[in-house]
């Protein structure tokens, strides 16, 4: 069966190694058939000047927008800042409406004339692409390249010859059939792998769904050694299912990055689309991607959290008192590390989106540190409680599951967090106190537990025969399996503790399991009543003493 596990996982990886070289041939092969022509739009960058790193003009005291040509970045337009950026955005639009219509239309790239020649009347180079005028190079323009009009205005002739030449042999018929192949085939390869993705999902989901019955079918009915073997394979079991979760999730992130992959590479290969991909890297859906990548990072970290929660117990599997207390304190643990990375992730991914908007993190940070000192100040019990919780746990002073006595307030530990503990006493009321208000706690549950049992038996009993039968009851209950592992070592008969006119009082030290201290001790008062009854040993009661005295003297002359 192990071998068999194994093999799965080997398969599976084959599978998933397979799909992902599919893929990546398909990129290969976009990039080979495009004979090294840029087929991604804004992974290339034309060689400005404004990228060669010479000294510019400092652009926070000007507003700015760049031009494009079928997805490719050309070159920059600046203007004064102003509170509005319409007639910086009327410039660049008619510059690329010109562009658009001069790309579509039949010109021979071999008599293509772009030329850069000075105005008369402005004294400002002017750009003209035939007879026709294009833009004028102005000063604000040169300078945030740190160039010279004249020198800039032959720079951008330059890049538009070469952008229209390269926009018009993009739009001939054998470059469209070519690209269209090389679609079909990215498509193709698309659909195989999102097919083989949503092929294994469904097996681990069934794998997950399997695992899960099989575990609530063959739960072990208590926790004692007994169950040991019933209760490793549930782990075992555990950690499968937590492991086909943890490869669906990752399924899930390749099946998005393939299908996203796929439709902004097919958008980049031909000029009337690659705008698109510009749209798609948008805000508003880099939003929804970060969003996205959030979740999807909140639940591998809970998985792995359980992965690696469960990897602990099992180490420590081999006796069941260690994995008892270790089950509590990792269960404890691992769902605060869920509640602190889920919110390390929230917060990261909130900063992302900030980001995106367009955000200064660097002001915003700053302030959130003064508001954060601020709010510290107000809410001191609050960090008390959140110290005095990880210290709690940290010291593994008690965990969920665990049996506490806090004061005058005792139960069962349902819940505990960094800031509040909730237990739950013997009426069944839920109780919640602050960790803060936590300084001495009774844990009657922590590694083992004790019965400190007492009988007092009548004043006249023989204590030999008395101590003999207490002795000989507590090998009994020792040899029986059942009561064998709640037991951990023979119980044992300390001796005649007190000795009054009520009888003599015997004390008894049974050492348990925890949790099992309450169980051991009703059965073992059950059992002495009966052997008590065999033996004909009384039980002490109070006596007391009436001394009756005759205070009446006869008269000796009557």
């Amino acid at each position: 069966m192990h071998n068999r596990s194994i093999q799965t996982k080997i398969h599976f990886w084959k599978k998933w190694l397979y799909t992902s070289g599919l893929f990546v041939s398909a990129i290969a092969l976009t990039l080979f058939l495009s004979h090294n022509q840029s087929a991604w739009g804004q992974a290339e960058l034309l060689k400005l000047n404004w990228l060669t790193g010479q000294k510019k003009t400092d652009v926070s005291s000007v507003d700015h927008a760049l031009v494009t040509l079928d997805g490719y970045k050309l070159f920059v337009l600046a203007s004064p800042s102003t509170n509005q950026k319409f007639p910086l955005e009327q410039r660049v639009q008619g510059i690329e409406d010109e562009l658009n219509r001069i790309a579509n239309s039949n010109f021979d790239p071999a008599s293509l004339q772009v030329t850069a020649n000075i105005d008369e009347q402005s004294g400002q180079p002017v750009i003209a692409i035939g007879d026709r005028y294009l833009m004028t190079v102005t000063t604000m323009d040169a300078q945030l390249q740190g160039r010279d009009p004249q020198g800039w205005a032959n720079q951008i002739a330059i890049i538009l010859r070469e952008a229209l030449t390269r926009a018009r042999q993009e739009r001939q018929p054998q470059f469209l059939i070519n690209r269209g192949l090389i679609t079909a085939g990215i498509i193709l390869v698309m659909f195989i792998a999102l097919r083989l993705n949503t092929y294994w999902q469904g097996r681990l989901k069934l794998q997950k769904e399997t695992i899960k019955a099989h575990m609530e079918h063959e739960a072990p009915p208590y926790l004692d050694s007994v169950a040991v073997i019933d209760l490793q394979q549930q782990l075992t079991q555990q950690q499968k299912a937590n492991l086909s979760d943890l490869k669906r999730r990752v399924l899930e992130l390749g099946y998005v990055g393939v299908l996203g992959s796929g439709i902004f590479i097919v958008l980049g290969l031909f000029p009337y689309s690659r705008w698109l991909q510009t749209f798609l890297l948008s805000t508003p859906l880099q939003i929804v991607a970060i969003a996205f990548v959030t979740y999807l990072l909140i639940r591998i970290s809970n998985l792995l959290i359980e992965r690696f929660s469960g990897f602990l117990k099992a180490r420590d599997f081999a006796m069941l008192k260690p994995y008892q207390r270790l089950d509590l304190r990792v269960s404890t643990v691992s769902q605060v590390l869920r509640n602190v990375t889920g919110i390390i992730w929230f917060g990261l991914g909130i900063l992302a989106i900030l980001s995106s908007i367009g955000f200064d993190l660097v002001p915003l940070l700053a302030g959130a540190g003064i508001i954060g000192l601020a709010i510290s100040f107000a809410a001191q019990g609050l960090i008390k409680d959140i110290i005095n919780g990880f210290l709690i746990i940290l010291e593994d002073q008690y965990a969920v599951g665990d049996v506490i006595v806090i004061g005058d307030l005792g139960g069962l530990v349902e819940s505990m967090n960094l800031r509040v503990t909730q237990i739950r006493n013997n009426e069944g009321q839920l109780i919640t106190i602050p960790n803060s208000a936590i300084t001495i706690v009774q844990n009657l549950s922590k590694e083992w537990a004790r019965v400190d049992l007492s009988i007092r038996v009548a004043y006249d009993t023989n204590p030999d025969q008395a101590l003999d039968v207490l002795r000989k009851l507590a090998q009994e209950i020792y040899q029986e399996q059942i009561w064998r592992e709640k037991i951990i070592e023979l119980p044992e008969v300390l001796g005649i503790d007190d000795l009054q006119h009520s009888g003599m009082l015997i004390r008894i030290w049974i050492k348990t399991q925890p949790l099992q201290q309450w169980s051991v001790a009703r059965e073992f008062r059950r059992r002495l009543k009966l052997v008590l009854e065999q033996e004909n040993i009384a039980i002490g009661i109070p006596q007391q003493a009436f001394l009756l005295e005759n205070t009446f003297t006869p008269n000796p002359e009557k």
